[in-house]
């Protein structure tokens, strides 16, 4: 009996070893669920500070650019107009068309090269500002315990008069994202904090 009474506590007690290891298996395998936000990533830029700033920049660029172009355009003219005081065919009338001709090629130069040191600089500030996002927004995880963050592709509307409807609904990721997990305006608070510590503001 006593032995019966024996093999009965043992074979409990296995039972009982073997249910808690399986709950510990379970629970390692029961992995929590990933915490998703997304981010409206046009709304994002257009709330930056450090966005702000490019445009700002880029603002007082394009006024420099008029400014120089301007005065280039009024020195150009008053050498055209110089051409009526040489006789055509002289040498000196050659000499100042040549001037007037050089003149020309160096504006269309300067303007050429204007337009592609400033197409340059805004595409660097993209990709500047695009890879701060990216890193604010891993900064921003670890904070608020966000697993994934996508941007909401899906809050950018296709215009109606688009000449690939198809190639723009294929490029979109995200058809629906509930505002409960939208992560757009944390992220700018986050960014404009950060920028505002580095700029003394």
């Amino acid at each position: 009996m006593k032995r019966h009474l024996v093999g009965i506590s043992v074979a409990v007690a296995v039972l009982a070893t073997s249910l808690v290891g399986w709950e510990a298996l379970a629970g390692r395998l029961m992995a929590s669920p990933t915490v998703v936000g997304t981010v409206d990533l046009p709304r994002v830029l257009e709330a930056l500070e450090e966005w702000q700033s490019e445009v700002d920049r880029s603002r007082v660029a394009a006024e420099q650019f008029q400014t120089s172009l301007k005065q280039r355009s009024v020195e150009l003219e008053a050498l055209d107009a110089d051409l009526e005081d040489f006789v055509v065919g002289t040498v000196k009338y050659q000499e100042a068309q040549r001037v007037v001709k050089k003149a020309a090629i160096d504006l269309r130069a300067f303007m050429s090269l204007a337009e592609m040191r400033e197409a340059r600089t805004k595409q660097r500030a993209m990709l500047r500002i695009y890879n701060h996002i990216r890193e604010a927004s891993g900064s921003l995880s670890e904070r608020d315990g966000y697993g994934l963050i996508l941007m909401n592709d899906s809050a950018i509307a296709i215009p109606e008069d688009s000449r690939d409807v198809l190639g723009d609904i294929s490029a979109r990721r995200v058809l629906f994202a509930s505002t409960a997990i939208d992560a757009t305006q944390p992220l700018i608070d986050f960014m404009n904090t950060q920028w505002r510590a580095a700029h003394g503001n």
